[in-house]
């Protein structure tokens, strides 16, 4: 049995521009929170059984998490998870659109080792969520798929997957957004050369809705990371992603868009425990039928990560970068210059505290000041485990 007691403070600051006026809006909450976490292993069976409930001046969260596996790895193996999340906001609280709901999330797998070398899963899930009122935006809905995997290798080492899972979604209040999902996806980790890793996933996944109110699409997505490593430490990824939305049908809401971005990146060692990555990155949008919508992008992520062995570590980076909107006179956007930053980390306090930090700020400067506008989020803990 493990607990923990922690302490908090999350912040949400939007800033933008008003008729020439900048506006600040924040939302800031102080919360505590108890984890309770207690595990059970005899054999091949295992049991775990995990609360975390926060009370803050906002909003009341409790999430309730149980796993049961039983089986070997080596022949067949049974795993049933599942969390129950419910969520209050606050009377007075400064959440515009707050709204109650509760949410349930259950995964059974079983896991069937065919060969030595192939193994074969069964995958289902079911979903539901229960909003306190029906609004535009929060609507009832159950989830529920089925799908199978087939794998073989080891996922340090080489490894390929392939997936495919059949869903429904079902909205009582409104048919309209109802859908049959379809995913089927690849994933492989191959090693071309001894120092090198290629990690590759390629994803489709097929919506298709009851009535034609929204209409039926495809999302194509693939990456692609090519790793090279050397002996002092240093890495060098070639990494390439591309993103196809593809409608049945095509209007000025729902439209088709290809979405491609490529980079290259270093990571140096510097001294024992700190290293930094340079990484350039091109990305572009594309649109057959609204030029509005394309786009260039160029940036830069800079890195640098520090660990210090079991005490702390952090990781820090800053993407500084220009998008430049191919139609000139465009009435719905502008170009802008982005600073993107990210700061995470853990530092270890004596008698089992831990300090938690994550920052992230993400400013645009457009050249229309009127679309200017940034987001920052600003989360601290304390937690003393017992």
């Amino acid at each position: 049995m493990r607990n923990s007691l922690t302490v908090g403070y999350d912040s949400f600051i939007d800033r933008f521009t008003i008729l020439e006026e900048d506006t600040v809006e924040t939302l800031e909450e102080f919360y505590t929170g108890i984890l309770n976490h207690l595990a059970h292993q005899r054999n091949t069976l295992h049991i775990e059984l995990r609360n975390n409930f926060k009370y803050g001046n906002q909003t009341v969260d409790e999430n309730l998490e149980g796993a049961f596996s039983i089986g070997s790895r080596r022949s067949t193996r049974l795993d049933l998870r599942s969390n129950l999340h419910f969520k209050h906001f606050r009377t007075g609280s400064d959440y515009t659109f707050g709204n109650d709901y509760l949410q349930s999330n259950t995964v059974l797998m079983l896991k069937r080792r065919l060969t030595t070398n192939f193994r074969l899963n069964i995958k289902n899930r079911f979903e539901i969520i229960d909003y306190d009122k029906k609004t535009d935006f929060d609507y009832d809905y159950t989830y529920i798929e089925t799908g199978l995997e087939l794998e073989t290798g080891s996922y340090f080492e080489r490894f390929v997957r392939l997936g495919a899972v059949v869903g429904f979604k079902e909205v009582p209040d409104t048919t309209a957004l109802s859908y049959r999902r379809t995913v089927a996806d690849l994933e492989a980790l191959l090693t071309p050369a001894d120092n090198a890793l290629l990690h590759a996933t390629v994803i489709g996944d097929r919506r298709d809705y009851r009535k034609a109110i929204k209409i039926s699409y495809w999302d194509l997505a693939v990456f692609l990371d090519l790793t090279i490593s050397s002996l002092k430490g240093r890495s060098y990824s070639l990494k390439a992603e591309a993103e196809f939305t593809l409608y049945d049908s095509t209007t000025t809401t729902y439209f088709d868009t290809q979405f491609l971005r490529g980079s290259v990146k270093a990571k140096f060692p510097v001294l024992k425990n700190i290293s930094v990555s340079f990484e350039p990155r091109i990305a572009v949008m594309l649109c057959r039928d609204f030029e509005e919508e394309r786009y260039r992008e160029a940036s830069l992520v800079l890195g640098l990560d520090i660990l210090g062995n079991e005490d702390f570590w952090v990781t820090f980076s800053y993407e500084p970068g220009y998008r430049n909107y191919i139609l000139t006179e465009n009435d719905l956007y502008s170009d802008f210059y982005l600073n993107r930053l990210s700061l995470m980390g853990t530092v270890e306090i004596p008698h089992g505290t831990s300090l938690n930090l994550f920052v992230t700020h993400d400013p645009e400067r457009h050249t229309r000041r009127v679309d200017n506008f940034s987001i920052t989020l600003i989360s601290v803990a304390l937690t003393k485990r017992f």
